[in-house]
């Protein structure tokens, strides 16, 4: 079978299985789900934009569960067609990509009304775009990575760091030009930058939320971190440490609810009734740059935190944390171990910084991406670490089998594809 067969084909089984699994199935919305129903530019925001924005354009929630299928396919296919071009191995490297987009640890998510799906497709995406224009950049190409890049970073506060990471290149430039080399790209950019920021201030009730989140599982269970947030200034209060779970809505305290309006949809969490106002205001005053402070002067305490959580969060033995009716999906075995694909990604380093400098910066941007985004969900997130983690879980995947495209040999350009396909295949 030639090339030209063998990836319409591959395509369209991939886009099948996509489609056996989601669609038409029972759509799963959570307590979160109402947050991302709700699109307001400017002001108070309980989610990002990015899927606010998207929801915002489907009435119905069977639309909204096509529409992240429908992105989904497109994101990963795309990748796929990139990727198999750049080697010459495509059809190893287009059924490889493919497996990964449609294995149950990736396409369970479309069927679910949260922020994965379309966070998982939009870092794809972007990795796809970035890319193209490496290889063909025109005035298309980079248009395309602009949104593939804003979409990415305006879906969770953390993705924040696509945008730091990819400004750190015409930053050195613009220094090294003592302040004469700015492109267009770069200024936009800075725009994009600045709505991020906005977002995060906007944002700033769930955020504190979440915060109290990491209080009731990192901070009141433990006899140090507890003493060291008290030293801090944290407000103390009668029956603080044994403050577990959730309240009702109508528990909490209107004069807690007057500093941290609860966003729509999220039950509180029992430490705001018992920590009251005094708690409240210190969270919402100087909460998350305690922690920041606590992380930063703590390494060994923080480098414990990632370790602890990274089978489970990388590697999920299961889906329970998450229960999705989802229709027949390919073996998860297939999605491999995290270990493995590091492996995998160190050595294809290693190559590539023998052959090229520039691409090996490329890749290690990417990894250090990867390792920004994934360190701080762990750090921030005080539940349902599993969930919040599933973008790094694919990146890792999909980040080694880029670095392994590098390292091996590339399609060249005297020679047709479908040549090295019959060759190899």
């Amino acid at each position: 079978m030639r090339t030209s067969t063998f990836t319409p084909l591959a395509i369209f089984l991939s886009l099948a299985l996509r489609a056996v699994a989601s669609l038409d199935r029972p759509i799963a919305r959570f307590p979160d789900t109402t947050g991302y129903e709700s699109f307001r530019f400017l002001g108070d925001i309980d989610r990002f934009w990015s899927v606010p924005f998207l929801y915002a354009l489907v009435d119905t929630d069977v639309g909204r569960i096509t529409l992240q299928a429908v992105i989904a396919a497109i994101a990963w296919s795309w990748c796929a067609l990139i990727l198999s071009k750049m080697s010459r191995y495509p059809r190893a490297v287009l059924s490889t990509v493919l497996l990964l987009g449609v294995s149950p640890q990736v396409v369970r998510y479309d069927l679910a009304l949260l922020s994965e799906s379309l966070g998982i497709s939009f870092f794809v995406l972007t990795i796809a775009a970035s890319l193209n224009m490496r290889k063909n950049a025109n005035p298309l190409s980079i248009s395309i990575w602009l949104a593939s890049v804003t979409l990415c970073a305006y879906t969770r506060p953390v993705h924040l760091w696509v945008l730091l990471i990819v400004l750190v290149s015409p930053f050195i430039a613009f220094i090294a030009s003592r302040g004469r080399k700015v492109s267009l790209t770069t200024l936009i950019l800075l725009v994009v930058l600045v709505g991020g920021v906005l977002q995060l201030q906007g944002n700033s009730s769930t955020s504190a939320l979440n915060f109290y989140t990491v209080l009731q599982e990192r901070v009141i269970t433990d006899d140090t971190r507890f003493a060291w947030f008290a030293q801090q200034g944290m407000p103390l209060s009668e029956g603080m440490r044994d403050a577990t779970g959730y309240d009702y809505i109508d528990q909490l305290p209107s004069e807690v609810s007057a500093v941290i309006p609860l966003p729509d949809g999220q039950v509180p969490p029992t430490l705001m009734r018992v920590g009251g106002a005094p708690l409240a205001q210190w969270v919402h005053d100087s909460g998350w740059r305690t922690y920041v402070r606590y992380v930063l002067t703590h390494p060994t305490d923080t480098f414990s935190r990632l370790t602890s959580l990274t089978n489970a969060t990388l590697s999920p033995p299961n889906d329970d944390f998450l229960p999705l009716e989802n229709g027949p999906m390919i073996p998860r075995v297939l999605f491999g171990s995290w270990e493995l694909w590091s492996i995998i990604t160190i050595g294809a380093l290693l190559l590539v910084f023998l052959k090229s400098r520039k691409d090996f910066l490329f890749l290690a941007s990417m990894c250090i991406t990867l390792v920004a985004i994934y360190a701080t969900t762990l750090l921030t997130s005080g539940i349902e670490h599993p969930r919040h983690s599933v973008t790094s879980a694919v990146a890792v995947r999909l980040i080694a089998i880029v670095a392994l495209v590098y390292a091996l040999p590339r399609a060249t350009q005297n020679r047709d594809l479908d040549e090295h396909a019959d060759e190899h295949g």
